[in-house]
């Protein structure tokens, strides 16, 4: 109940105060209604969630890390392609937030209703895109690493059933350790991001 009651203290406190932004942001529909830094936090989250490639890649069984070439931190398969994806879309879904987050606490006062929705438009992509398409690639990438988990009658059927390995090495060097080293690098960028900002936007 106390919970309920803060966010809408919050709500009031948004509406009836001096942030332009913020009071069209809570007016308007928008799948997701989030403050700038709890969208920050999530992006990170992700990207936190896509760096556990390495462990999950450490712990396949031997049959597994045959498919993988063996050395499972530089292996290279194909559905990795999904990992550097994830990563750029949060990197993007990042940027797009802190272009954001800049312009508010820049020109929060002097905004023009137009530059108001011009920028929820950007917050809005940037929200959807990365929490969406990025969190669902990442789910992905961990559910070929869950499978491979199974050993060889799992993987042979999943083989049987798409017709190709997935676990042979793709067109595009992507390994294992890089997508993990990149994340967690972004995940933390993305983490700091969202408490430093924290304080200073409530919406």
């Amino acid at each position: 109940m106390d919970g309920n009651d803060s966010v809408e203290d919050r709500h009031a406190a948004a509406l009836l105060g001096d942030s332009h932004y913020e009071r069209i942001k809570l007016q308007r529909y928008s799948l997701f209604k989030l403050s700038l830094p709890r969208t920050l936090a999530l992006q990170g989250l992700i990207l936190g969630a896509l760096a556990l490639v390495l462990p999950l890649a450490l712990s396949q069984p031997e049959p597994t890390r045959t498919l993988l070439g063996g050395d499972v931190l530089a292996a290279e398969p194909k559905f990795l392609f999904l990992g550097a994806y994830a990563s750029a879309i949060e990197l993007v879904g990042v940027l797009g937030c802190c272009y954001v987050a800049y312009r508010r606490l820049a020109a929060d006062d002097v905004l023009s209703e137009r530059e108001v929705h011009d920028l929820l438009a950007i917050e809005d992509v940037a929200t959807h895109v990365s929490l969406v398409t990025g969190g669902a690639a990442v789910a992905v990438v961990h559910g070929f690493f869950l499978i491979g988990l199974a050993g060889d009658p799992l993987v042979g059927q999943f083989q049987a059933l798409v017709g190709r390995n997935p676990f042979e090495p793709g067109i595009i060097p992507i390994s294992v350790a890089g997508v993990a080293v990149a994340a967690a690098v972004l995940a933390v960028l993305a983490l700091g991001l969202s408490q430093a900002l924290r304080g200073r936007l409530a919406y």
